[in-house]
């Protein structure tokens, strides 16, 4: 992508034209309507998230990208082909929740700085993430002694900052935060299938890290579409409850124990890795600890 060109951002609104994005909304409105927030001094923030898929009006614009570069990465990696992208124009300290994707994802900053915290995978259970629906969703604790989240000072965060014409990989798992530091700055994400976990010659013996990940995001996904999101914050206090009394005959502790034992997850580990999944999460109120 050439970013002289979209530095300018006359360009973004000639690419997009009077077509409909963020809620019906047209570019050149929501640039004008966030432009004013900011000469007012609000706090409101405006953030428009877009799926460039079907815009045949920047049909010219696709042809420029180097999709050279992005096809040999996939392939090199084993991934699937890009086979979607996502734009994002956010306003001065516009900030994207702590979260990790489930696909490959080569993040590509084109206009302004952005600053960025990544986090291995295996730090799911040390950075107490909020709950999906959570009001205060992705925010980092404001409690700076941990004393409500100690496994926190274990994580390894990576920070850096993204000015354009820089690209990042964001794996896969990989946990990820990221803050406009520019008004206006302006971002693509090109997004690959993972590679399918090979089990052609059966469950292995012992998961990795990395699988676990997905054990532990399909648990979750999988209590809270049985039990109702809505309910999601009382079904895993449940089932921390069932673990800690040992009350095997509680449905949702029943179902956990099916999911688990499919993996062949060792029965006398399953409680440890339950509980360091539901400790300082759930039951948790989140706006004691919130940021902003």
């Amino acid at each position: 992508m050439d970013t002289k060109k979209w530095a300018d951002l006359s360009y973004l609104e000639s690419q997009l034209g009077d077509k409909a994005v963020l809620d019906q909304q047209q570019v050149g409105d929501f640039l004008q309507e966030a432009n004013q927030l900011l000469k007012e001094g609000s706090s409101k923030r405006m953030y428009l998230q877009e799926t460039l898929s079907g815009h045949s009006e920047m049909a010219s614009e696709f042809a420029t990208w180097g999709w050279e570069l992005l096809i040999r990465t996939s392939q090199a990696c084993g991934w699937g082909l890009p086979d979607s992208n996502e734009l994002f124009v956010g306003m001065r300290g516009v900030e994207t929740p702590l979260h990790f994707d489930e696909r490959e994802n080569l993040f590509f900053q084109v206009r302004g700085e952005k600053e960025v915290v990544v986090f291995p995978f295996v730090d799911y259970t040390k950075l107490y993430h909020t709950p999906l629906r959570s009001p205060v969703y992705g925010r980092f604790p404001r409690n700076t002694k941990l004393e409500a989240f100690p496994r926190f000072k274990d994580s390894i965060g990576q920070y850096a900052v993204l000015k354009a014409g820089d690209m990042l990989y964001l794996p896969y798992g990989w946990w990820h935060w990221l803050r406009n530091i520019d008004h206006l700055a302006i971002s693509v994400s090109f997004w690959s299938t993972t590679p399918t976990n090979d089990l052609k010659s059966g469950i292995p013996d012992v998961f990795s890290d990395h699988m676990l990940t997905r054990v532990r995001r399909n648990l979750e996904s999988m209590i809270a579409t049985q039990y109702g999101p809505e309910n999601h914050n009382a079904s895993m206090i449940r089932l921390k409850e069932a673990v800690q009394t040992k009350n095997e005959q509680d449905p949702v502790l029943k179902q956990v124990r099916t999911l688990l034992g499919a993996v062949r997850m060792d029965p006398q580990k399953q409680d440890t890795f339950l509980l360091d999944q539901i400790e300082g999460r759930f039951g948790v109120d989140w706006n004691a600890h919130a940021v902003g």
